[in-house]
């Protein structure tokens, strides 16, 4: 899968199907300068991070998206000496987030780094990236020509099939000369 796919609750399901998903590297979303997310250690005894300064970050709610926020004490922050690494808030808090199913997506990381799928992953650029980049370069689907759900799936249906025909024309010739030549 692509990257903007690793969402928790995608590897959710795909964990929930019994099927393994591959999903690739995702890089902090993080203000350059500041502490990126995986530099707060996550306590999941006492259900708390820990700041790379070895304060508590506590949780305090969690909001509407299903994230739980972890919130810094804003009196202890404010003669801490990696503030300005922390975080900008006024208040000097800092909020660090976590999914209620951040651990599917941990799982995923786990299976990425298995050597198996390791090498399987390098396969994607060969099989699956290819097929977007000729849609992409070859049939012209950086824009639709269509305005509308039906009128673009309509137009969509018929590009991916004219491509496949051409794969399995491809496919039919490889096959014919590998017969003759046998």
């Amino acid at each position: 899968m692509d990257s903007g796919y690793k969402t928790p609750a995608i590897a959710r399901e795909i964990l929930k199907d019994k099927r393994i998903p591959i999903l690739p590297y995702k890089r902090p979303m993080t203000k350059n300068g500041y502490f990126k997310k995986h530099e707060y250690a996550y306590d999941e005894y006492y259900d708390c991070f820990v700041c790379p300064e070895n304060q508590v970050l506590n949780y305090t709610t969690t909001n509407r998206e299903g994230y739980r926020e972890y919130k810094s004490k804003g009196e202890i922050c404010k003669s801490c000496p990696s503030l300005s690494e922390c975080t900008a808030s006024k208040d000097h808090v800092k909020v660090v987030t976590r999914h209620i199913w951040e651990n599917y997506i941990e799982q995923c990381e786990d299976i990425r780094h298995t050597p198996k799928y390791r090498d399987l992953y390098k396969l994607r650029s060969q099989t699956i990236e290819r097929v977007f980049a000729d849609a992409k370069e070859k049939h012209n689907m950086r824009y639709t020509q269509y305005r509308g759900i039906q009128k673009i799936e309509m137009e969509l249906n018929l590009l991916f099939a004219s491509m496949n025909l051409k794969k399995l024309a491809t496919w039919i010739h490889k096959s014919e000369r590998r017969n003759q030549m046998a």
